[in-house]
């Protein structure tokens, strides 16, 4: 709700209606009512255990999302040339409810030829002859929603391993470098939040591990 308000209200600012985004920075309360979500932190084994067990492009979107921890809708969003000759990144577009959204400013985000290895080589197979790298048979950008469904949540069940959604990646990535000691601006900078403080404020609390 509050990506899509703040989709709008950029889309205004743009076109001058009005001055500036009142939703950027807003946070909205934790409790509003609804379904809860639990987040899970995930030991790299079980990550791991998603991408050997799951079909592609599905399995390299974990991959992606385990050592990226981008957001979903900026994944769907990739298309092959998103991945330059020297291995960076760029984050150009999001795919958010089947709309494609224009970054105003694109992030970049170089990869690394030995650690990134396996994921750079799937993302370039991947999106060799296709629009999108996380495409459909129809080759159109994957619905993340979807995809949790019949895909993730499936996979998770197979071998015993409770899961919220895409988020889980992100959110078992965040953690794992904060105990690791990594600055909070490289922490910042990684899965892609606006404001540095974001992440402790956001990850600093209690989750559920998966079962081994």
């Amino acid at each position: 709700m509050r990506l899509a308000l703040s989709l709008v209200l950029g889309w205004a600012k743009t076109q001058r209606e009005l001055p500036d985004n009142p939703a950027e920075g807003v946070r909205l309360p934790r409790e509003v009512g609804g379904r809860k979500i639990t987040r899970t932190e995930l030991e790299p084994e079980q990550t791991r255990a998603f991408v050997d067990y799951m079909e592609e492009p599905y399995a390299t979107l974990v991959l992606f999302e385990g050592m990226l921890g981008r957001r979903i809708e900026e994944a769907v969003g990739l298309q092959p040339d998103d991945l330059d000759e020297k291995n960076v990144l760029h984050i150009r577009r999001i795919v958010y409810n089947g709309r494609i959204e224009v970054l105003e400013k694109e992030q970049t985000l170089p990869l690394d030829a030995v650690a990134h290895a396996e994921l750079i080589q799937r993302i370039r197979v991947l999106g060799a002859g296709h629009k999108w790298v996380f495409h459909s048979r129809n080759d159109t950008p994957l619905n993340p929603g979807n995809s949790r469904r019949r895909h993730l949540h499936p996979a998770a069940q197979a071998f015993g391993v409770k899961i919220g959604g895409w988020h889980d990646f992100r959110h078992t990535l965040t953690r794992a470098m904060r105990r690791a000691g990594v600055h909070p601006v490289v922490i910042s900078g990684t899965p892609g939040h606006k404001k540095v403080e974001l992440a402790p404020e956001v990850y600093d609390r209690t989750s559920g591990r998966a079962p081994s």
